[in-house]
């Protein structure tokens, strides 16, 4: 919502820093548990994708229990091959 229409231009900056942030500290987790770069970045943005999309989707529905699923399932995705 925050990058939709008008509200882009006013929260673009913000939300880009925001993601790019939380994507680069979950791929320095990864890094750091043996991922090489590439492979720990890639799954940092699928970290942001998941949990965003996961958020999205709980609110439509009205229930948490796609949220609850996807952060029970995330650690073991973005672990694998470790």
């Amino acid at each position: 919502i925050l990058l939709m229409g008008s509200a882009r231009d006013i929260f673009h900056t913000k939300v880009q820093t925001l993601l790019r942030t939380w994507i680069d500290e979950i791929a320095t987790v990864l890094r750091v548990a043996g991922l090489d770069e590439t492979l720990a970045h890639e799954r940092g943005e699928d970290a942001a994708i998941a949990i965003q999309g996961a958020l999205i989707v709980a609110q439509g529905l009205d229930d948490v229990a796609p949220f609850v699923r996807v952060m029970k399932q995330l650690p073991q995705q973005l672990c694998q091959d470790l």
